[in-house]
């Protein structure tokens, strides 16, 4: 017997995806997204439906955007759409378990990877535009450096193209929606419980903040990927706050919380962002070619700009540890 939906879920939103390419409605652009809001009387099966169907809506605005005009920001939002869905699953493991679950992370992942491509290459071409462009406009290595990327550019959006609006993303729509109807997982026995969510927040975002913490503990001396590993733990622990901050009464003081994440997250991300652009480059000086001056001048103007992610670091850890949790 399928149970009524939740409050904030109306029943269309949890009936099977549909055809993204034949979707009437859309968006006037790329749809950010929209808060979750819990009641207190939620179980934490209430709490998670509500999550997942968030993470669905949010890439449904934007997958028929993206469709229509391939623009940056929708593949952006689509990829956060992910992330989100993932980072719910996993926040509510200790709670809810099964199949549908493991497959809808692992096709999220899957998806999002394919997506990861040509998002890289749009970041890539703004930290030249804003960094050393200006420097070598003009010239004629740079000017080859930017036709390989582009290149590279437009093979990626086809391949996020298909498959945005391919068969897999459209079942694993359909069947995590069919799935969040029916609530197809096993619960432990108090995730059922009316009121059950508030504590259940709680416990989680201790979990997360501690996490957290933890990883970023000497964070100017970390290794690339001990960095990267921070920013992804910020990323969960943000979007952990913002799943349950609506189930707290200091909305002020929970906004600052996600704000603070979110300002360290995106600091660490400029930092991940260069090492990413030197995977790049080395994917283009493989071929050789006239780019591969400009790449050596590219490589060292980033190399530099990183020194200035060491000193953000170290503010980044201090007021870390100074957070105060909203939801004690």
């Amino acid at each position: 017997m399928e149970r009524p939906a939740p409050h904030g879920v109306s029943p269309e939103a949890i009936a099977p995806a549909a055809d993204l390419r034949l979707e009437p409605v859309m968006p006037a652009g790329p749809q950010k997204a929209r808060p979750v809001k819990l009641l207190a009387t939620d179980s934490v099966e209430d709490a998670a439906v509500c999550v997942f169907s968030s993470a669905l809506d949010h890439f449904e605005a934007n997958a028929p955007v993206f469709l229509a005009d391939e623009s940056a920001e929708s593949v952006h939002q689509m990829r956060v759409a992910l992330r989100r869905l993932r980072a719910g699953i996993g926040t509510f493991r200790d709670a809810l378990s099964g199949s549908a679950l493991a497959a809808a992370r692992d096709r999220a992942k899957a998806l999002a990877g394919v997506l990861g491509r040509a998002r890289n290459w749009d970041v890539f071409l703004d930290m030249l535009a804003e960094g050393p462009g200006e420097t070598l406009q003009g010239d004629a290595s740079y000017e080859a450096l930017l036709a390989a990327i582009e290149t590279r550019r437009i093979i990626a959006y086809r391949a996020a193209r298909a498959a945005v609006e391919g068969r897999k993303a459209r079942a694993f729509l359909a069947d995590f929606r069919e799935a969040i109807a029916k609530r197809e997982w096993t619960a432990q026995p108090q995730a059922r419980e009316e009121s059950s969510a508030k504590d259940f927040a709680a416990a989680a975002l201790t979990k997360l903040r501690k996490r957290v913490v933890k990883k970023a503990k000497g964070l100017a001396d970390l290794t690339p990927e001990e960095r990267h590993q921070v920013r992804i733990a910020l990323k969960k622990a943000r979007y952990g706050a913002e799943f349950f901050e609506s189930l707290f009464s200091d909305a002020d003081d929970a906004e600052e919380f996600s704000a603070t994440l979110a300002e360290m997250q995106d600091g660490l991300g400029d930092y991940n962002d260069m090492e990413t652009a030197n995977t790049l480059l080395d994917e283009i000086d493989a071929e050789g070619g006239d780019a591969l001056r400009a790449s050596g001048f590219v490589r060292g103007w980033f190399a530099h700009a990183a020194q200035a992610g060491v000193a953000h670091a170290k503010r980044s850890e201090k007021r870390l540890r100074k957070l105060e949790p909203f939801w004690e």
